[in-house]
């Protein structure tokens, strides 16, 4: 038989069947005692009269493989300011509640393809079965919407934005806050401002994943994340170019001195694969193992210039369909992504 602090340690996993948070997270276990006529739990709920039967059953048949039979448990009510600090702390992925694991998407120069793999990533995060939250934090050049397919706005609720659902994922982006074609023409205060807002006044519905587009280069937004999102992981995009490569590992080092942790680099637009089979390499070669040679990373992945196929409607998506070949590549990245974190 297991002494009470065993009891309790094994306890600490079971999951509140209305918060969905283990006992460990919600403070529920109120008391434990062990003796020889028997065991004695006090555990408190959000709802101890919504589906407790099966959190009862597993309780018992958990114990009773350490050979604990006569079980006395009484179900009690968590306090309602612990159930609004769980519920609140999940609507604030900053919270220490949140378990949302944030990772940014950088380069040093623009048109690297950046976005197609923020997005790409988000996508195949979901199809893996993960809750995904996609903000587009590239605030003169938002391009996430497009990629994506949708020009769906984004509506209110409780002075809180709730994201749009594409794709699976919750999508915010810079492109609903201003007027088709409308430049955006902010300084360095501005720009920090909309980004905490992104972060803080949006109800992100407890995502295991945030993906941030970052724009390229090392300015105000890069910054602004690496103070608001101390723990952030980075994936650094570049080009087989030299110049590309260059530039790239002067954003992974600036991550890493900001102490962001630094997942691996990709290199995009690596070659073009001709009819023949020949691959063609118009940036030249080895820009990518460069910069994971200059951070001390990996190089996750390598991804060939290829189009995503048209839909029935004639729409050039930015995504790559499932069982496609670049399809079946980033599901591997999100897999490598996934084991990762």
């Amino acid at each position: 038989m297991l002494n009470e602090q065993q009891i309790t340690k094994l306890l600490e996993r079971i999951i509140d069947p209305v918060l969905e948070a283990t006992l460990l997270e919600t403070d529920g276990i109120i008391e434990v005692s062990a003796t020889d006529a028997g065991t004695t739990l006090e555990i408190a709920l959000a709802d101890p009269e919504q589906q407790t039967e099966e959190f009862i059953t597993n309780i018992t048949e958990l114990l009773s493989q350490f050979g604990h039979e006569e079980i006395h448990l009484e179900l009690s009510y968590l306090p309602t300011s612990k159930i609004e600090k769980i519920i609140e702390g999940r609507n604030n992925i900053l919270s220490p509640e949140s378990k949302t694991q944030f990772i940014a998407i950088a380069s040093g120069k623009g048109g690297v393809g950046k976005s197609t793999i923020a997005a790409n990533l988000a996508v195949s995060l979901r199809r893996l079965g993960k809750k995904v939250g996609l903000l587009d934090a590239d605030i003169y050049g938002f391009s996430l919407p497009v990629l994506l397919g949708t020009s769906e706005s984004p509506t209110t609720k409780d002075e809180k934005i709730i994201p749009v659902t594409t794709y699976g994922i919750q999508l915010v982006s810079m492109e609903s806050f201003v007027d088709e074609g409308e430049p955006v023409i902010w300084r360095g205060p501005m720009l920090g401002k909309m980004i905490k807002m992104f972060l803080e006044d949006v109800m992100w519905d407890a995502p295991d994943f945030l993906i941030i587009d970052l724009p390229p280069g090392t300015g105000d937004v890069a910054l602004d994340i690496h103070t608001l999102l101390p723990s952030c992981n980075e994936i650094i995009v570049t080009t087989p170019h030299h110049a590309a490569a260059t530039v790239a590992s002067r954003a992974g080092i600036m991550a890493q001195k900001n102490n962001h942790h630094i997942l691996g680099v990709i290199e995009n637009l690596s070659y073009y694969l001709s009819e023949s089979g020949e691959k063609i390499y118009l940036f030249g070669q080895g820009g990518g193992e460069k910069v994971a040679e200059t951070l001390k990373t990996e190089l996750l992945m390598t991804f060939p210039i290829e189009q995503p196929e048209q839909n029935k409607n004639g729409y050039l998506s930015g995504i790559y369909e499932e069982n496609t070949p670049l399809g079946d590549d980033f599901l591997t990245l999100a897999k490598k992504i996934n084991q990762h974190l």
